[in-house]
C-alpha cells in the first residue's frame, strides 16, 4: 500500500483559494493562519487527481450529463461501507450539498413553515430557512460532560406543528456521531408527526474510532432525504460534486421539479470525481490513512489545548476534521474575541456566533492540514492566551 505524506506543506496562496487568498476581504490582514472553513490543506487521493487530468485531457467540456458510473459508484460505496442498499433511480445531483438542501426546502415545504434544527450548528441551515420565507425552529443540543445529545422532551414538542427536520449527520461543529438509538427515536417522532427528515451526512465518512456512523437511509421512514458528497471525505469541495438520495418516487420528483426550475445540471467534471471517489479501491486505502493522520491530529490538539490553554474548553470530535473550543473563560463577546484572535493570535477562525443557541462563546478550529501547520497555529493561540491572561 502506498504511503501517503500528509505531512507535506501545499502553497495555496494565488490558486484563488477562499481559504487562503480570502483572508483579508474576510479577516482584513494577509498574516494569519487559516484555520477556518472545512476544507483540509491535505492534496487529493493521486488515482482521483488523475482521472481528473484524464477527463480534462479530452477536451470536452460540453453540457453533462449524471453519468451512470457515477450513480453506481455512490451505490457501490454506500453498500460496502455502510452495508446500505440503494437504487441509482433514487440518486439526483446536486450542485452542492446546500444548494441539495435549499432545494429539498423550496420543493417539500411552503413560506411560513417550520424547520427544525439542532444548535449549533453549520450555519448555511439558518441560512437556506431565513433566505427562503421558512420559520426556524432551534432545538439546541444539550451539552453534558463534554457531548452533546438531543433534547427529546423539546423535540416532541416542536415536532408537533413543524413540517421539516434538517439534521447534520455528523454534527457540525462538535463533531458529533449520532448514536443508532438516537436516530431511531429521531426518525420515531418524524413518523409520528408526519415531518420530512432530511440529513446532511458529508462528514459521514471522516470518523474516527469508537464511534459508527448510522446512515438516515438505514432507517425505515418514507419522508427522508439524504444529501452528501466526497467532497469533504476527499477535499474536493470546489468541484461541487453533489448528490441526494431519495428512496420515495413522489418526493423526488417533487425535488427533480425545483432543481429543474434553477438549472441544475452537473459540471463536466462532477460525475468523473465521483466515479474516481466512491468506485477505486484506492480511494479507501487513502482514507484509512487520512483517517488516523487527523485522529493523531485531534489526540495533539486536544493534550495541548488542555495542558497549555486550561481554562479553554474543547469539545474531542467523534467525527470531522473540525474542534469546537469554548472560550467563555476569556468573558469577551464575539465581535471582542474575533478581534482578538486576528491581532494577538494572528489566526483566523470560524466564529460560533453563526452557528446559532449557544454557539456565541466558541469558535471552531480547523484540523485538517500538516502537524507543522497545526502546530504553528496552535503556538499563536498559546501565546495570546498567556498574554492575555498576564495582562
Amino acid at each position: 500500500m502506498e504511503q501517503i505524506n500528509f505531512d507535506e506543506a501545499i502553497e495555496k496562496r494565488n490558486t484563488g483559494s477562499v481559504k487562503w487568498d480570502g483572508l483579508h476581504s474576510l479577516y482584513g490582514s494577509d498574516e494569519l493562519i487559516p484555520m477556518w472553513v472545512a476544507d483540509m490543506d491535505v492534496r487529493p487521493p493521486h488515482h482521483l487527481t488523475e482521472r481528473l487530468t484524464r477527463r480534462a485531457a479530452t477536451g470536452h467540456f460540453g453540457y453533462s450529463m449524471f453519468e451512470e458510473e457515477a450513480k453506481q459508484a455512490i451505490q457501490h460505496w454506500f453498500l460496502k461501507r455502510y452495508d446500505v442498499t440503494i437504487t441509482t433511480d433514487s440518486i439526483l445531483y446536486s450542485n452542492g450539498v446546500v444548494p441539495g438542501l435549499a432545494h429539498t426546502v423550496l420543493a417539500l415545504t411552503e413560506p411560513g413553515d417550520s424547520i427544525i434544527i439542532q444548535t449549533p450548528v453549520y450555519p448555511p441551515f439558518h441560512q437556506i430557512i431565513q433566505s427562503n420565507q421558512r420559520q426556524i425552529v432551534e432545538n439546541p443540543l444539550l451539552l453534558e460532560e463534554e457531548t452533546y445529545r438531543t433534547d427529546f422532551s423539546l423535540l416532541e414538542q416542536q415536532m408537533q406543528t413543524a413540517q421539516m427536520m434538517i439534521l447534520c449527520s455528523p454534527h457540525n461543529p462538535s463533531g458529533k456521531v449520532f448514536p443508532k438509538e438516537e436516530l431511531q427515536r429521531i426518525v420515531a417522532l418524524a413518523k409520528q408527526h408526519d415531518v420530512y427528515l432530511v440529513s446532511d451526512e458529508i462528514h459521514a465518512d471522516l470518523v474516527y474510532k469508537g464511534s459508527v456512523h448510522t446512515p438516515i437511509l438505514a432507517l425505515d421512514f418514507e419522508k427522508i432525504i439524504l444529501v452528501s458528497a466526497p467532497s469533504k471525505t476527499f477535499n474536493i469541495p470546489g468541484l461541487y460534486a453533489s448528490y441526494l438520495v431519495v428512496p420515495d418516487t413522489s418526493i423526488r420528483q417533487r425535488i427533480e421539479g425545483v432543481q429543474q426550475r434553477h438549472f441544475v445540471h452537473p459540471n463536466a467534471l462532477a460525475s468523473t470525481a465521483i466515479s474516481a471517489a466512491y468506485g477505486d479501491h484506492a480511494s479507501e486505502q487513502w482514507l484509512s490513512q487520512l483517517l488516523v493522520y487527523l485522529e493523531d491530529n485531534r489526540d495533539h490538539a486536544v493534550r495541548r489545548i488542555r495542558q497549555e490553554m486550561p481554562k479553554l474548553n474543547v469539545i474531542i470530535p467523534e467525527s470531522t476534521f473540525l474542534l469546537w473550543i469554548d472560550f467563555k473563560a476569556l468573558n469577551l463577546d464575539s465581535k471582542t474575541r474575533s478581534d482578538w484572535l486576528v491581532k494577538e493570535a494572528k489566526l483566523a477562525l470560524t466564529h460560533g456566533s453563526s452557528f446559532g443557541s449557544h454557539g456565541e462563546t466558541f469558535e471552531r478550529l480547523n484540523i485538517g492540514c500538516p502537524r507543522a501547520q497545526l502546530d504553528q497555529a496552535l503556538d499563536r493561540l498559546s501565546a495570546a492566551y498567556e498574554r492575555f491572561w498576564s495582562n
